[in-house]
């Protein structure tokens, strides 16, 4: 029966007694609470150590709760409805509990059975029972072990599903970082939200530039020429993959990768130069396959040099492992000073490899260099 409904005297008189019951509590006054409970009141609440016997043991049970929150609150109903049998009657209804005030209050929906009796004339409170409603339970199921067991099945089972989901996501963007940056380097990004630069005392550089790209890039179509870019850079990706090199980027027809870093175990320097042949002996076959289909294709120089660099991530926003120092520029420099076919290196990384029996070397002498002068440069071949 809601409060604004016409009631009966005696129906008044029962939620006068309500009222203060639980109103006073919300007022944390439990002498006012206590005065309208019978001797032997009993509460029964959700929680399973929710459960008194006599007005001493419930009020000692209510002081923890005024303990716990001293502050008073609101109890507001969504509705009640009072029955009657001769001395004893009953309220029941949701109430919403409003602890706080402001953007910072907590709503929590309790509901509430009030037994009452009457002793000497006047109505007690003798029995209250409160819980919190059971949304595991959907419209037209009912309080069932089997239901909530059911539930909590589903819900596990519903739990089980999105920890699968979340930890497949969490891979592929593991898997995604490992694509863009050195597994040492993602995995310190991962575990601290950052990567140190660090200096290496010996890394190998190899870049790679196109002869002619413009002029053959204009017999092609735009989406020609990508497709014949991502044709070579695939190969030329798994080329120094086999060897434990690490691509650094590509910038328009240029791919720049080195070798010994970030772990410097990784590879050697004959490892780069073994590359660098077989991305020649790769875009030379590639250039008669195209030549062969009346197509244009491209003919590539090859630069080399070792020397020490600095390496680490940059920007914050679509951020690039990348490498700085003079050993770059130079590097950079014997591509330019290099001849379409050749695999040209400076004297530097020439003292790392001339050892290697599988390598021939023919020497060039000193070669003009832009911006470094006479350089000591070698053309690279393979013996076999």
């Amino acid at each position: 029966m809601e409060p604004s409904l016409r009631i009966s005297a005696e129906e008044a008189s029962v939620l006068e007694v309500h009222d203060m019951f639980w109103q006073s509590y919300a007022r944390r006054d439990l002498d006012a609470r206590f005065a309208v409970c019978a001797e032997d009141v009993t509460f029964f609440g959700t929680g399973l150590h929710e459960r008194a016997v006599g007005k001493t043991q419930y009020r000692a049970m209510n002081q923890k709760g005024v303990d716990q929150y001293p502050e008073a609150f609101m109890i507001e109903y969504i509705w009640k409805e009072v029955r009657i049998w001769g001395d004893a009657a009953w309220v029941e209804g949701d109430t919403c509990w409003i602890m706080g005030e402001g953007p910072a209050s907590t709503r929590d929906i309790v509901r509430q059975t009030t037994v009452l009796k009457r002793e000497h004339g006047r109505w007690l409170v003798a029995h209250v029972h409160g819980s919190d409603p059971d949304y595991r339970l959907r419209e037209g199921e009912y309080m069932t072990h089997g239901n909530i067991h059911a539930r909590n099945k589903e819900l596990e089972r519903e739990v089980i599903m999105r920890t699968a989901e979340l930890r497949a996501e969490k891979e592929r963007s593991e898997e995604l970082l490992l694509n863009i940056l050195p597994k040492e380097v993602a995995e310190e990004l991962m575990a601290k939200g950052y990567a140190d630069a660090k200096h290496f005392d010996s890394v190998t550089i190899l870049f790679t530039d196109f002869k002619g790209f413009t002029q053959a890039s204009e017999k092609l179509t735009p989406q020609e020429l990508v497709e014949e870019l991502n044709t070579c850079f695939k190969a030329f990706d798994g080329i120094i993959t086999a060897r434990g090199i690490e691509k650094i980027k590509t910038i328009g027809d240029a791919y720049m990768c080195a070798g010994g870093l970030p772990d410097p175990r990784s590879s050697s320097p004959a490892d780069v130069v073994h590359a660098a042949l077989e991305m020649q002996a790769f875009m030379i076959a590639r250039k008669t396959e195209r030549d062969a289909q009346g197509k244009p294709g491209f003919e590539m120089r090859v630069g080399i040099h070792s020397g020490p660099v600095v390496a680490g991530i940059v920007g914050v926003k679509k951020f690039a492992y990348d490498i700085w120092g003079d050993t770059v520029n130079t590097a950079s420099r014997m591509e330019s000073s290099g001849e379409v076919g050749q695999v040209n290196i400076s004297e530097a990384t020439y003292a790392h490899v001339k050892d290697v029996p599988e390598l021939s070397f023919t020497s060039r002498g000193k070669v003009q260099a832009k911006g470094k002068g006479e350089m000591e440069m070698y053309f690279v071949a393979s013996k076999h």
